[in-house]
């Protein structure tokens, strides 16, 4: 089996939520070669779910098959990762482990969440541009939003979605039901945009013992932070603060380990915090240079005190100036 791609821990609680929908379970399981035998750990190559999933949809008449999964499984979480994330005690809670954990369900995407000043922005960008697959992107982004809402008793909302991939065959009205936001298709990056003040909403269906418990087990089934989620959960943190880059200190603090901890880790593995930082910012940029961001805007949108800071970053981090992208 791949080494990356879409985990059993997500595909099997998925064929459950198919069977809700009149699809048959074992049939999609067995396309992708899911034995009964497989382990929640195992990785399934993401082009075959995305093909067997875009087959489904297809003989469903169903341009939005993302959007009608996620309609599906708004009656209860998915699967254990589901379960621990809406058990916690506020919508930040809950996007905390779904980050932090999120390795555990995709090796081809992570999620980040980014805070510039009263925005917040759950961003998933793709690992070693691996493929992300369109129907899966729509529905996570849609459950969390509808679970949210949900959750909330509707005080959640949007101020902006945006995808990456085009639209598909779906109407806009359909997209705009289900977001109740603006959606952008053929955007820089996936993300979904809402105000961060939302992130202290507490959770109607909160259960923090549970919720903990629940954690534990997927931890122990994510395996060793070591080999799989450890720099993903300092991105993690550390992307929250690109506008004012974080020290050791704080990346530590949001962890739960000491600086000194995060240090001899990070060297473990041959980096450091500033080139983590580095990483992201340089990502960041990008993205908004591609999307037609200025040099200034994308220069203070990271916490550069000017525009010529940035170049100069920039052009060190690639070896050429930024340039936005040409209308």
């Amino acid at each position: 089996m791949a080494s990356h791609g879409v985990s059993v821990a997500l595909l099997r609680p998925m064929a459950e939520l198919l069977g809700r929908l009149d699809e048959d379970p074992a049939r999609f399981l067995a396309s992708l070669g899911v034995a009964d035998s497989a382990a929640p750990d195992t990785f399934i190559p993401g082009d075959d779910v995305d093909r067997a999933l875009d087959d489904i949809a297809a003989r469903r008449g169903d341009g939005a098959f993302g959007l009608t999964l996620a309609r599906a499984a708004t009656a209860k979480p998915m699967g254990l990762f589901g379960h621990m994330v809406w058990l916690s005690g506020s919508v930040r809670d809950a996007i905390a482990r779904a980050t932090r954990f999120y390795a555990m369900v995709s090796r081809r995407t992570a999620m980040t969440l980014e805070i510039h000043g009263t925005v917040a922005t759950l961003h998933q960008r793709r690992i070693a541009n691996r493929a992300r697959g369109a129907i899966l992107t729509e529905y996570v982004f849609a459950s969390f939003a509808l679970r949210a809402r949900a959750a909330t008793a509707r005080r959640f909302t949007l101020r902006a979605v945006r995808f990456a991939h085009g639209p598909g065959r779906a109407s806009r009205a359909r997209y705009a039901r289900t977001f109740a936001a603006p959606v952008t298709f053929s955007a820089a990056a996936d993300e979904l945009e809402f105000d961060a003040s939302q992130l202290d909403l507490p959770l109607a269906s909160a259960d923090p013992i549970t919720s903990a418990v629940l954690e534990a087990k997927v931890a122990a089934l994510a395996g060793s932070p070591e080999r799989h989620s450890f720099l993903d959960r300092v991105r993690g943190a550390a992307a929250t603060h690109l506008a004012d880059p974080p020290s050791l200190q704080t990346v530590s603090a949001q962890l739960g380990i000491s600086a000194r901890t995060l240090r001899r880790r990070l060297t473990d593995d041959e980096t450091s915090l500033r080139e983590v930082v580095d990483q992201l910012r340089r990502e960041r940029a990008d993205e908004l240079l591609a999307a037609g961001s200025s040099v200034k805007e994308t220069a203070f949108t990271l916490g550069f005190s000017e525009p010529s800071a940035f170049s100069r970053a920039y052009k060190r981090w690639t070896g050429r100036p930024p340039r936005p992208a040409r209308g």
